[in-house]
């Protein structure tokens, strides 16, 4: 058995402020940090903030300031309430700092080494609240009938993630995992989703600017996911002084709300295998606070 323990939050977007909804996951991871610590285990337990992407961009002009100003502004906020709730958190991820933009290019560099990257152009529903492209099936006058986000239809130049090619290697982790994705619905929920079929995965932007540069290619920003996902290994070195990354990855628990379960559980672990990386132990998606 590890004599470690390492636990992650999702990264909280800085569009607005902290709510009930990023204290409830806190709270929990929380308290399963100091549950292992007690058991004499070494704990490293990350959360952080979500920085980029055209729903920061919109909020900070929409204010007349700079992202990363309103970034600041909200970050301030965390580090005030996690302070007055005695979270016993390790380090606080921006995905803005230089250490994370650097493990962004190591893992590209790695995916790109793998021949999993080709760039393309891509045209379809954009949720921007959720950043992420809907099918054309889920639209209906304009709305995600899943999400029930208003959507927008673009077309742009991007570099593409050949998910598609993963379905049967992911298919077959779960399997042999049953464990990483808790609890049973949630797993049941992506085995399906996968057993569907998946189309390969926009990772680029041109339409944006606030983002973390596209490495080798200016004109674009990464895509928001596989940067913000990136933060659990950004924290511990990856791409540069790596010690942390080599004691704590992978991680025991990503513990999410089970509306971001897709994109940690399917997203995440294609990234992972396509960079050679091992994959977290387990995926935990909660409930919503209603």
């Amino acid at each position: 058995m590890s004599d470690t323990f390492y636990i992650t939050t999702p990264i909280y977007y800085v569009n607005d402020m902290p709510h009930i909804g990023h204290i409830y996951t806190t709270v929990m991871a929380d308290v399963f940090a100091r549950y292992q610590r007690l058991r004499g285990k070494r704990v490293y337990f990350l959360t952080g903030t979500d920085e980029h992407g055209q729903k920061i961009e919109k909020a900070a002009a929409a204010q007349g300031i700079e992202p990363i100003a309103l970034a600041d502004r909200v970050v301030a906020r965390y580090h005030d309430l996690w302070k007055l709730l005695e979270i016993s958190h390790d380090d606080f991820i921006r995905t803005s700092q230089t250490r994370h933009k650097k493990a962004v290019a190591e893992i590209i560099s790695r995916i790109t080494a793998s021949g999993d990257i080709y760039k393309g152009e891509y045209e379809g529903w954009y949720d921007a609240r959720d950043e992420a492209f809907v099918p054309d099936s889920q639209v209906k006058d304009g709305i995600d009938t899943e999400s029930g986000n208003p959507v927008e239809r673009l077309s742009e130049p991007s570099y593409f993630f050949r998910l598609s090619a993963f379905g049967d290697r992911l298919l077959k982790w779960y399997r042999a995992n049953p464990e990483c994705i808790r609890p049973k619905s949630r797993y049941n929920e992506v085995v399906r989703f996968v057993e569907g079929g998946l189309k390969d995965l926009s990772i680029s932007r041109t339409s944006l600017k606030w983002g973390v540069p596209y490495p080798g290619d200016e004109d674009h920003v990464v895509y928001v996911w596989l940067d913000a996902l990136t933060n659990y290994i950004s924290a511990l070195g990856f791409g540069a002084d790596d010690a942390q990354y080599q004691e704590f990855w992978p991680a025991d628990m990503h513990l999410v709300g089970k509306d971001i379960l897709r994109f940690h559980c399917v997203y995440w672990p294609a990234f992972l295998m396509s960079a050679g990386l091992p994959l977290p132990k387990q995926v935990f998606g909660h409930g919503w606070w209603l």
